[in-house]
């Protein structure tokens, strides 16, 4: 089990800042940012770089079974039709990745309650940003230490999404000890802190397609990554 904390810097909080500007957006050289939202674009990313302690832990695990409804792993069964037919893709013996990243709970009690609707707005926007930059952080390091390994890895894949109901997090909070990143799992299936990413990734010797999209005929999918191959 690996634990990552990643430290923040000038270019991390420009990246944010760029990121949350397209998410509002307001990266459109057209589109001149109001001062209300810049103002409060420039507090909450001062309060990030103050109060947030990005945290993230990973494990990895062998796949034990594929079947047409699952995979089954020695901390449970990922219950995805599209996860499971992606695995049955890969060559080789094939693993799985468990993951989550933290921002911590400071960041959350700064916005505050009863704020300002463009106020709470800006800070949702940039905390959401910036979990999704740590965890991208995170995926980093497990990437780099399968390439020595000569493995692939899949896209990252989180309960919730696709055909993955919000139960497979209980798969991964028993794969991972969350309270060594200091987070917990609600029995509403919420993570807390709230800004927190979970997801499980494929490796293998080879993973000749990343996502299941392309065999997901769904055409308005909100989360399709990438085109429908017939």
């Amino acid at each position: 089990m690996v634990i990552i904390t990643p430290e923040f810097n000038n270019d991390f909080i420009e990246t944010l800042r760029n990121n949350t500007l397209d998410k509002l957006g307001y990266r459109d050289a057209n589109n001149a940012i109001p001062l209300e939202i810049e103002r409060t674009l420039d507090e909450a990313l001062t309060v990030a770089k103050k109060v947030v302690r990005p945290k993230g832990i990973y494990h990895i695990i062998p796949v034990l079974e594929t079947n047409r409804h699952g995979i089954k792993t020695e901390a449970g069964i990922i219950q995805s039709v599209m996860f499971s037919r992606l695995a049955g893709m890969c060559s080789g013996n094939c693993l799985i990745v468990f993951m989550i990243a933290t921002l911590g709970i400071e960041f959350e009690r700064a916005c505050g309650d009863n704020t300002p609707v463009i106020r709470q707005l800006v800070f949702d926007t940039v905390g959401s940003e910036c979990a999704e930059m740590v965890a991208d952080m995170i995926e980093a390091d497990w990437r780099n230490r399968i390439d020595s390994q000569g493995l692939q890895c899949s896209w990252r894949f989180s309960p919730g999404y696709c055909d993955w109901g919000l139960e497979g997090q209980k798969v991964i909070f028993k794969t991972l000890d969350a309270k060594l990143i200091n987070m917990s799992l609600s029995p509403y299936l919420v993570m807390v802190p709230s800004k927190s990413i979970s997801a499980v990734a494929l490796l293998a010797k080879d993973v000749p397609v990343p996502a299941p999209c392309v065999f997901c005929a769904k055409k308005n999918c909100p989360w399709r990554r990438l085109p429908w191959k017939s």
